[in-house]
This record gives structure tokens, C-alpha cells and sequence, in this order.
């Protein structure tokens, strides 16, 4: 019987059983969610509900929309899913403190010294994690700083404050001296020299005593991923000691946006196995090192993927349009109770 096949067959008894993937795990899985769905979509929430043990807000916690205006800042939409969080009995990761994209246009037009810049900054990190100061497990406080090469991204904090990462850490750790900290990217599959800037990030903070704890592997990975890649980088983050946080993952099944994609079996079957191999790769890795995995959305249709890079024959994640398990998601639970 085909793998595919034998997976579909026992949705309807695992289903049935109510057995749920975080039963399985025995660290925290999660997803990052819009206040909007939570609100609006009986389906989707009752997925962030019952499905989750973390949760992470996809974007209501990013510079622009939290932080609209010089003299503003907005944290309703931030704070609804925090409430939610609290009355779900969820743990939160709050994303991002740090990041060059999303920046509001007052912040662009901002004009000073280097001193009002980091007085611009720490304002912004020192403000929000106060805010939600023993509500959040962790911050990713700096998202995306390196390129490819290895080289620190031009932004408007590289461009403007020197020495930006470590201190944003050292200001994040004042605001909130319990949270994980977090240094947060994507893509080191494949690209050592981006792998070995961030190791060396690691190793210089460490060196001068400046508060980092984690590290968040986005994940964001496609059928074709290569698993030795996939695990070198796994590997030598685990290395630095710190905490390790699978901290947006998806696994994209149509990466060149083919219109005329279609979601078959032999694609879903790969998905499930490169799924099975992340989640067996993160089990064994120290436990005291496990901080989690954390699904970038909730369904295939509320997807980043589909939205922001308009793919629409997209379907990276475990629930599909209907917020029904798919394949992968039952091949997870048969396997993982196995995987050594």
C-alpha cells in the first residue's frame, strides 16, 4: 500500500482518538497566528486552541504596526493575542523586536546622531518588552541580520548605530531579565559563510558577556531541502550550547510557483517525509536545548507563502484550506513514537 494511501486511511482513526501531535512532542510546538483569524475564523482558532502549546504572533508585534508613531505606540492587536494566549494556557514567543523590513516610515525619516539613534532604538526594544514583560517565554530580539556572504545586511540600524545586535540584546535583557533571548534568520542550508557570521556572532557575545540564549532556525524549507544541509546547520547551532528554537517552519511543495502545480500524491508523501526528518533531527537534540518548533501560520490558505509572495498553488504546513490534518500531519504521529 502506498504511503499516502495508508496515511489517509488512518486520519479518520487518529482524528477519532483525539490524539494530537502535541501529545507526542515533549517540548512545546506551536504557531504564529493573525489577532484577525483568531477573532473572525471559528476553524482557525479552534486549531490555535487545541493543537498548540506556543504561539507567536505572525506580525502584530513587528516595528510598523506596533510602533505606528514617534509619540505611539499600539499594542491592541499584540495584546489580543497574548490575552488569548493566557486564557488557552499558551506559552508566548514574542517576534520581533530587531528587524530591518517592516519599519515604519517615521523611523526612515528619522534624523540625529548616533546617540539619538540608540536612544530611538533602545526606546522601541525597552518600551515593548516592558510591556509584555513576564507574559513572554522569549524574544527573537534581532531577526535577519546577515546576508548570504556572510556580511551584516545594510539597514537602518547597521547604517546608523554600530554595534546594533548586541546591543539591542544587552537593552532587550534590562527591559525583561527572564525573557529567552533570541537571535533569529533564515536560509544557512547550504550558505556556510551566512552559518559561520552567525556562529561568530555567538561566539563574540559570549566573549563579552552580553545576554544571548537562543537561536531560532526559521525553517523555511521546501520538498527539495537537502537533509545533510538541513542537518549540518542543526548541528552546529546546537554546538554554540544555546537554546534552539525551530522558529517559522514551512515546507514548501512548489517553490518555482508553477501555475500549473498540482498538490499530488507523490508531492504530499515527499512533504510528509521531510517533515518526519526535521521533527526526528530536533528530537535529538539535548532536551535542555529543545525550545520548540513553531509553524509559520496556521493552514495552508493563511500561509505567508500564498499571501505575501503570491504563490497561490502553495501548500507548506499541516493543515489544508479546509483546516483539516493532511497527510503529513497523520505521518507524524505514526512515525515520531518509532523515530530514534
Amino acid at each position: 500500500m502506498k504511503l499516502i494511501t495508508l496515511l489517509l486511511g488512518l486520519s479518520y482513526c487518529l482524528s477519532a482518538q483525539d490524539t494530537y501531535l502535541k501529545n507526542i512532542v515533549k517540548f512545546p510546538l506551536g504557531a504564529s497566528v493573525n489577532p484577525r483569524m483568531l477573532n473572525e475564523n471559528e476553524a482557525y482558532r479552534n486549531i490555535a486552541k487545541e493543537e498548540w502549546t506556543s504561539l507567536t504572533a505572525e506580525n502584530h508585534m513587528k516595528m510598523m504596526l506596533i510602533h505606528p508613531a514617534a509619540d505611539r505606540f499600539d499594542f491592541t492587536k499584540g495584546d489580543e493575542i497574548v490575552a488569548f494566549a493566557a486564557k488557552t494556557g499558551k506559552r508566548m514567543h514574542g517576534h520581533t523586536l530587531v528587524w530591518h523590513n517592516q519599519v515604519p516610515q517615521w523611523m526612515k525619516d528619522f534624523q540625529g546622531d548616533q546617540q539619538a539613534w540608540e536612544e530611538l532604538l533602545k526606546n522601541h526594544i525597552q518600551t515593548v518588552a516592558s510591556h509584555y514583560k513576564g507574559k513572554m517565554a522569549g524574544w527573537d530580539v534581532v531577526n535577519e541580520s546577515f546576508l548570504d556572504d556572510g556580511s551584516l545586511r545594510p539597514s537602518l540600524w547597521a547604517d546608523h548605530i554600530p554595534d546594533y545586535i548586541a546591543k539591542s540584546f544587552q537593552w532587550a535583557h534590562e527591559a525583561d531579565p527572564d525573557a529567552i533571548l533570541f537571535y533569529n534568520d533564515y536560509g544557512q542550508d547550504g550558505k556556510p559563510k551566512k552559518m559561520q557570521a552567525i556562529l561568530d556572532l555567538v561566539s563574540d557575545l559570549k566573549r563579552r558577556g552580553i545576554p544571548i540564549h537562543g537561536l531560532g532556525l526559521q525553517m523555511h524549507i521546501n520538498v527539495d531541502s537537502k537533509r545533510n544541509e538541513l542537518q549540518e546547520v542543526l548541528d552546529k547551532s546546537v554546538a554554540t550550547g544555546l537554546k534552539i528554537h525551530l522558529s517559522e517552519l514551512d515546507i514548501a511543495v512548489n517553490p518555482k510557483n508553477n501555475p500549473d502545480f498540482v498538490y499530488e500524491e507523490k508531492v504530499a508523501s515527499a512533504q510528509a517525509e521531510q517533515f518526519n526528518f526535521v521533527f526526528k533531527s530536533y528530537m535529538m537534540i539535548p532536551a535542555a536545548q529543545q525550545y520548540g518548533i513553531t509553524f509559520w501560520n496556521i493552514s495552508d490558505k493563511d500561509s505567508w507563502l500564498r499571501g505575501y509572495f503570491k504563490r497561490p498553488k502553495e501548500y507548506p504546513l499541516l493543515f489544508d484550506d479546509d483546516y483539516k490534518r493532511k497527510p503529513a500531519y497523520n505521518s507524524l504521529l505514526n512515525y515520531l513514537p518509532h523515530a530514534k
